[in-house]
């Protein structure tokens, strides 16, 4: 009998073929992955500044930065931002950093055809929902980016019997 044990039948050379539906989300996710790492290593820097500096001077700068993008009255949500930059941005945007880390490895390791990346990119969504809470507070919860987080690992969830175990 043949080793093959995943839901995907193998090509003629015994070798796994990748659905296309899990190829499409893989795809999505290392695109999306690849932004987000290069947002999160810009916020990174964003963070080392603001550390060093006084709240009334992160306040001030975020103030000013705001106002060329949005109206005055938009701008409390931003200087919270900024404050939670400030006092604990390095550690909130490492952990942010490392779930987009670990998600690229799932999904690599999903591509590659082996059901353990569902489990690593499972992982690093919801502990990567749950740490900055712990990090930051409440005030980072969003009820849309968790609704978002359980999508994505439902999809990937119904493609995992087409993995390998």
């Amino acid at each position: 009998m043949e080793a093959h044990q995943g839901g995907a039948p193998p090509d003629g050379t015994g070798t796994w073929l990748r659905p296309r539906g899990l190829a499409r989300l893989c795809i999505t996710s290392f695109i999306y992955q690849g932004v987000v790492f290069l947002y999160y290593l810009g916020e990174l820097l964003v963070a080392f500044h603001y550390g060093s500096m006084s709240a009334e001077a992160v306040r001030n700068e975020a103030s000013a930065m705001g106002r060329l993008l949005m109206p005055q009255q938009d701008l409390e949500p931003l200087l919270a931002y900024a404050e939670i930059l400030r006092t604990s941005g390095l550690l909130l945007v490492g952990v942010f950093l490392l779930r987009t880390v670990a998600r690229f490895v799932g999904t690599l390791r999903m591509w590659q055809g082996w059901r353990d990346g569902f489990h690593i990119y499972t992982m690093s969504q919801l502990l990567g929902c749950l740490l900055p809470i712990v990090i930051a507070g409440p005030r980072l919860f969003s009820v849309l980016g968790f609704l978002l987080v359980l999508n994505w690992c439902y999809f990937y969830f119904l493609l995992r019997k087409t993995l390998r175990p």
